[in-house]
Order: structure tokens, then sequence, then C-alpha cells
């Protein structure tokens, strides 16, 4: 019987769980995407049109913006600051001049 050093078993183990903790944050951030469409479905839809595809948009939700010192979109909505949700489409759109979006 071939034994396993217990190095081997130890990283097995920790890139088993960062496999898993990573799909588990990729559905995190798709399901924020899922509550911005049903929270606010014209703000969505205008992200989508800027950024073309569901997952650019849920990473741009997810992704701590120095313009808001280093907090995300999604951290904004979760305040529940009604003027500011299209700011910050608006904030992006400054961010992005002269930039192409790639799909």
């Amino acid at each position: 019987m071939n034994v396993m050093p217990s190095r081997t078993k130890k990283f097995d183990y920790i890139a088993s769980g960062i496999i898993k903790a990573t799909a588990r944050r990729e559905a995190l951030i798709l399901d924020a995407f899922d509550a911005l469409e049903a929270n606010h479905p014209s703000l969505s839809q205008a992200v989508l049109v800027y950024l073309g595809n569901k997952r650019r948009a849920s990473h741009w939700l997810c992704t701590p913006r120095s313009a808001w010192q280093g907090r995300t979109p999604c951290e904004l909505l979760a305040d529940g600051d009604q003027e500011s949700r299209w700011d910050l489409l608006q904030g992006y759109e400054g961010s992005m001049a002269g930039q192409p979006i790639q799909a």
C-alpha cells in the first residue's frame, strides 16, 4: 500500500478547500446580480447594456472601487441609498471613458 506523506495530504486538503471557496464565491457574485435584478430592474438592465453579460455585471457589482473608498457597488446598494444607485452607473461610465467594453 502506497502511503501519502502528510504534507501532500495537507496540500490536497488546501487545494480542495480553495476550489470549494472559489465556486462558492462565484455563486455569491452571481446571486448579487440576481438581487439587483429583483430590487432595481431598470438599473440591472442598464448595467447589462454597459457590460454586455451577467457574469461581467455581477463581478462589477462585487469589485471594490476607489471612487467609493474601496467599497463595492453591492455594499452601496445594501446601504439603501436610493439617491445614489444611479450614481453607481455614472461612476462606472466615468471610470471607463475612452476604454472599450470587452464581452
